[in-house]
């Protein structure tokens, strides 16, 4: 026997390359699904997080001065715990889900489903006349040209800005009603 030892066969620049690309390709794919079981995990019932609420967002864009008082007159206005928009879709598809089908079932999800939107309703406007009692002529002013504007306006100061037709009031006026059916 001989020896003398055979050299390893050299790897091709193209098997360095690929393993290469296998890893970046692995690292990329761990990092997309780490985010988005993150994002899942962490967000999935979003609209109940703090701040989203649509009260919430009523709120940051009234005057400092005002939006304490709408923030209590809202709670103490709708009466009730929060509406959760998320456990009564749950509800209505599990009634409406369910089988055998139950009328009654469904009729007092959608009952329970007004009550709370009735609340949230009064919450908000509660909310409004105190925030509209507690602000100056100017700020009320302000905010009612603000409420009537879609997006920011043409130029500095309050105007109108870009937005569909009918929140601009250039709507044409509806048509006639149509003449009465003959007998």
């Amino acid at each position: 026997m001989s020896d003398t030892m055979t050299p390893p066969p050299a790897k091709s620049k193209l098997n360095r390359w690929l393993a290469a690309a296998l890893i970046a390709s692995v690292a990329i794919n761990l990092g997309f699904a780490s985010f988005g079981a993150v994002r899942y995990f962490k967000y999935r019932e979003f609209a109940e997080r703090r701040g989203w609420q649509i009260e919430d967002q009523v709120a940051r864009r009234l005057p400092d001065n005002a939006q304490e008082a709408f923030r209590r007159a809202f709670e103490e206005g709708r009466k009730g715990g929060n509406v959760s928009h998320h456990q009564m879709r749950r509800d209505l598809a599990a009634a409406l889900g369910a089988e055998p089908y139950d009328h009654n079932r469904l009729a007092a999800v959608l009952d329970e489903h007004r009550r709370r939107l009735d609340q949230l309703q009064a919450g908000m406007q509660a909310g409004m006349l105190a925030a509209a009692d507690a602000m100056t002529p100017e700020q009320r002013e302000a905010f009612a040209e603000r409420m009537l504007r879609r997006g920011p306006g043409p130029g500095p100061g309050p105007g109108p800005g870009p937005g569909p037709k009918h929140m601009r009031g250039e709507m044409p006026p509806p048509p006639p009603p149509p003449p009465p059916p003959r007998d």
